[in-house]
């Protein structure tokens, strides 16, 4: 035994020779301990966050450090998420980068209310700090969300859904979000078409466990572009989730082709057809006695006390945030 140990002294012949490979066994021993470690953390960081799973396994040792789970699932204060798979994948030095691939739908109950979305691809990336979310993104292909709302059904489908967020330097508490979509439509025939928007949220708007909560939260939008057909609309304001279930507050629409319009107002219920000679009738004069045309408008789209307002014009009931 003690001529294998000789090796090991600086003054034996062969040290030099075996002195790399002992080297690298000890750098290897110490990586692989840091790497086991990192994994303990973040399982340990995702239970303390709520997430539960029936099996999880770690794998890409030496160059990531990915985590399998399986039926992992979450339980909040009225919000539950649940997922037959999900894989995380993070680089052992940078653990505040995480990239999430949910190949599996998504079941979700957000107070008495029950939904499933599906998809054929879901990946997402997030960045966190000892602050929380820094900024993340998300891309879902051909998204299918189904339930109810109140005593009514709800689908909603798309070609593609890409999601931006970002933390506000200003307001950590504000998020910047972006959200682009691709041939949405709403129960199955009112179709929306491309939607893009930048929106000013606050994080309790995302990670809000009851509904309750949401009550007379801000949405700032800053940028809101439809195309829909004939319809080209652009618009901005603000909206707020008031208490009596309704969206108040106003946008400032800038769109071609009122009657265009007024065929997406009458689809959602926001307008009725009783009254589209009068809304054109007060359009086409509101735009002569301001100076537009007929191609380009300008109106403001308002929510007030449970009503709808194009201008001057009441229309239908606002829309509803909460049954």
């Amino acid at each position: 035994m003690s001529h294998i140990f000789a090796f090991l002294k600086p003054s034996h012949p062969r040290f030099w020779l075996f002195a790399p490979f002992i080297v690298l066994t000890l750098l290897a021993l110490t990586y692989l301990a840091i790497w086991q470690f990192l994994v303990g953390q973040i399982r340990d960081g995702l239970r303390d966050n709520g997430v539960a799973w029936q099996q999880i396994h770690a794998s890409g040792f030496p160059a990531r450090l990915t985590l399998d789970l399986q039926k992992p699932s979450w339980q909040g204060d009225g919000m539950a998420w649940q997922s037959d798979d999900m894989s995380m994948t993070l680089m052992p030095f940078n653990q505040e980068h995480a990239i999430v691939d949910f190949p599996a739908p998504h079941n979700i109950v957000y107070g008495e209310q029950a939904f499933r979305l599906n998809h054929q691809g879901h990946m997402a990336s997030f960045v966190a700090d000892f602050g929380g979310l820094v900024r993340s993104s998300m891309d879902i292909q051909k998204p299918r969300l189904s339930g109810r709302i109140g005593d009514r059904s709800a689908n909603i489908v798309a070609a593609n859904i890409d999601l931006q967020m970002r933390r506000q330097a200003d307001e950590p508490a504000r998020y910047d979000v972006s959200v682009t979509t691709q041939d949405l439509i709403y129960n199955d025939h009112q179709t929306i078409g491309r939607l893009t928007g930048m929106f000013d949220v606050a994080l309790n708007l995302v990670t809000a466990s009851h509904i309750d909560e949401l009550i007379g939260e801000r949405i700032a939008i800053d940028k809101l572009n439809l195309t829909r057909g004939q319809l080209t609309l652009a618009g901005r304001g603000t909206i707020v989730l008031a208490a009596n279930g309704y969206i108040e507050g106003k946008l400032d629409l800038n769109f071609i082709n009122l009657e265009a319009l007024l065929d997406v107002l009458e689809e959602f219920g926001l307008s009725k057809p009783r009254d589209r000679k009068k809304i054109l009738f007060f359009g086409g004069l509101g735009t002569a006695l301001s100076g537009d045309t007929q191609d380009r408008i300008n109106l403001p789209l308002q929510f007030r006390k449970g009503r709808t307002y194009l201008g001057d014009i009441r229309l239908a009931s606002a829309p509803r945030w909460r049954p």
